[in-house]
């Protein structure tokens, strides 16, 4: 499960001073001893009980421009986006409805990813500001073992189930832990340090079957695939080169398989589909050989395109 990290500092810190810390920190995200070594300083900033409440009515006050560089849900408040080329992190608050609030009623569970059993392909640091917390069924897998074709069926081993409490510090560790999310009582707020690097957008992040514990879904935030559907369905012969060249030497899996599946769907026939397909060979990757036996077996039974 996450790591539990053991923080009692009783001293108050302003969002400005852990921004400041972790400049200084040289924070590498991606490292966990990096991360749990400025957790001191989050705990410090939950300590302070009036720093959210007040950005949040500071940017109420000029309601033309909330949010601007929030790219997620209103779930989610942005509390200090990259601000320089090459930053590996973020500050995020993330609001959690109780069981009975209306917005959870009204909106269903799972526009709040309650009840959904997911990885990251990103480390984060998480502490509990506001109320009791989510509780979370843990698990633990070996993300190396997993070729990560949706149906697949994944070894996943359970630890236990607790909640985010106010002060609670996790490192929720990239490709390791897994957790269903499950409403608090009432409505609480987790307040994060975010990964934020080239895995997050090029490795794959993962949703479950509660009942089966196979892959249900690819859920990272990767726009490769839809920018080559979108160049490979132009017509231009020179497209078409490029999306090859990137399916041989690209360095991420990922975006390799993601040019040949644009190449696969605008192929003319089937036979065309089929021939692309088997570039891929046995030297390439698990990951890879799955999707390709994957593509392969629906073309053969007349799928037209190669969405999840």
């Amino acid at each position: 499960m996450p790591v539990h990290i053991q923080c009692e500092s009783p001293e108050v810190i302003e969002l400005s001073d852990l921004v400041e810390h972790l400049r200084q920190s040289s924070l590498d995200p991606r490292d966990h001893d990096s991360m749990i070594s400025v957790a001191p300083a989050l705990k410090q900033l939950a300590n302070n009980r009036d720093f959210l409440s007040e950005m949040i009515c500071g940017e109420l006050k000029d309601n033309q421009d909330i949010q601007a560089d929030n790219d997620y849900t209103p779930q989610v408040f942005m509390l200090h986006a990259p601000q320089v080329a090459g930053q590996s992190y973020f500050l995020r608050a993330c609001f959690w409805p109780g069981e009975n609030d209306e917005i959870l009623l009204s909106s269903g569970k799972g526009a709040f990813f309650y009840g959904v059993p997911h990885d990251h392909n990103f480390n984060f640091l998480t502490v509990g500001y506001q109320g009791p917390g989510y509780s979370s069924d843990y698990f633990e897998y070996d993300y190396a073992k997993v070729s990560g074709v949706p149906g697949e069926q994944v070894d996943l081993k359970f630890i236990e189930r607790s909640a985010l409490s106010e002060g609670k510090i996790l490192l929720y560790r990239a490709f390791t832990d897994i957790h269903r999310q499950i409403a608090p009582e009432r409505f609480s707020v987790s307040i994060n340090i975010m990964e934020h690097s080239l895995r997050s957008v090029t490795m794959d992040q993962y949703e479950f079957h509660p009942e089966n514990w196979t892959i249900s879904n690819v859920i990272n935030r990767s726009s490769a695939l839809p920018m080559f559907m979108i160049a490979a369905g132009s017509g231009d012969g020179e497209a078409q080169h490029v999306l090859r060249d990137i399916f041989r030497s690209h360095t991420v899996e990922r975006v390799r398989m993601a040019a040949l599946e644009a190449l696969v769907a605008t192929s003319p026939t089937p036979d065309a589909a089929l021939q692309l397909v088997r570039l891929v060979h046995s030297r390439h990757s698990r990951f890879m050989r799955g999707r390709a036996l994957q593509l392969a077996a629906r073309i053969e039974q007349g799928a037209g395109h190669v969405d999840n």
